[in-house]
């Protein structure tokens, strides 16, 4: 979905360009000036693109996860639903759970956590800068390799409280959630690789003021968009469409007989995010061969390359499955 609006109502033209191309030039000065000038520029512009999967997507890595969990370390599971009874947002979570019980009651509050991060934007447990973890893909010279965003450091952090059998359980319950959905989030390529090119001299902002339309005639798209809404199936209920592609991705995707977690989980996510990385690269940007038009020129935006969209959704429900499996070995280190 969107980037947060406060991040949208930067100008994208602003500062002025911050892409150069070498022309010969060589001078040292020149080489420092446009690095650090990118990197400002990408540190202060790049995107919070605060929404990877639409709800669907979070909410299936949460049944995924949970249908492992159950089978696998059921006590796991009896832990998780312990902690998240000092959840701060336990009465909206109650309400949402209303009418179920047992385990069907378990998985849809492990949909509903993973979840939480978006459902509770705006309020002070919103953190924009968390979603993501962005390396640039393209080709761009004099580039520093750095990353913007902090979904790496917040993982580190949040698992660390999670795990943690003194720290408050309301903390433990609000790490929890953000954990599901720092994971979920990691998985969709768009929040690893972003673009950087003359068109897009400051980022494409993770793909979301880079326009293409999915048919002839269909309205102008940005490509954050259309990726977060690749897992989704045509369900209007969130809950009803997010049991639809847990249940398909599940199929086509079965859990691997090992799921490498490592003994580091700060390095496997970071693992995790470089095959993000790789498919943003090849898939969705197709190695800068994707036609694709900025914000300000969305009304031409081209028609996506035949067997992108069926791509994409293959990418997308392999990428949630993944998501879920190795979820369910994160939350398998949370103990009451």
């Amino acid at each position: 979905m969107k980037p947060a609006t406060t991040l949208r109502k930067l100008d994208p033209e602003a500062a002025g360009p911050v892409f150069c191309r070498e022309r010969g030039v060589t001078m040292r000065k020149l080489v420092i000036a446009v690095a650090v000038s990118t990197a400002m520029a990408l540190g202060a512009l790049t995107p919070a693109p605060a929404l990877a999967w639409n709800d669907q997507g979070h909410m299936a890595t949460g049944d995924i996860a949970y249908d492992t969990l159950a089978a696998r370390d059921p006590r796991a599971v009896a832990a998780i639903v312990a902690i998240m009874q000092a959840h701060p947002d336990h009465a909206l979570f109650e309400k949402r759970l209303a009418g179920l019980s047992g385990k069907a009651r378990e998985r849809r509050l492990f949909a509903l956590m993973a979840v939480w991060p978006d459902d509770t934007r705006g309020s002070p447990h919103d953190r924009p800068d968390w979603h993501y973890a962005l390396k640039l893909v393209s080709p761009a010279r004099f580039v520093l390799p750095f990353t913007v965003g902090k979904a790496e450091k917040a993982f580190d952090e949040q698992l660390a409280i999670a795990r943690d059998p003194k720290a408050p359980r309301a903390e433990r319950a609000v790490a929890l959630c953000w954990l599901m959905h720092l994971v979920g989030d990691q998985h969709q390529p768009l929040h690893a690789g972003h673009w950087l090119s003359w068109d897009f001299p400051k980022s494409d902002r993770a793909g979301s003021i880079a326009y293409v339309r999915r048919q002839p005639g269909a309205a102008p798209v940005d490509m954050h968009d259309l990726w977060d809404s690749a897992p989704d199936r045509p369900i209007a209920n969130r809950e009803a469409g997010a049991e639809a592609v847990a249940a398909a991705v599940e199929a086509a995707h079965p859990r691997p007989a090992r799921v490498d977690l490592s003994a580091d989980p700060s390095a496997a996510l970071k693992g995790w995010e470089r095959e993000s990385w790789g498919l943003a690269k090849d898939v969705a940007y197709r190695n800068g061969a994707l036609a694709r038009v900025p914000a300000k020129d969305k009304a031409r935006a081209p028609v996506l390359p035949p067997g992108y969209m069926a791509k994409m959704r293959t990418v997308a429900d392999a990428r949630v499955a993944a998501a879920g499996y190795r979820l369910a070995d994160v939350l398998a280190l949370v103990r009451s």
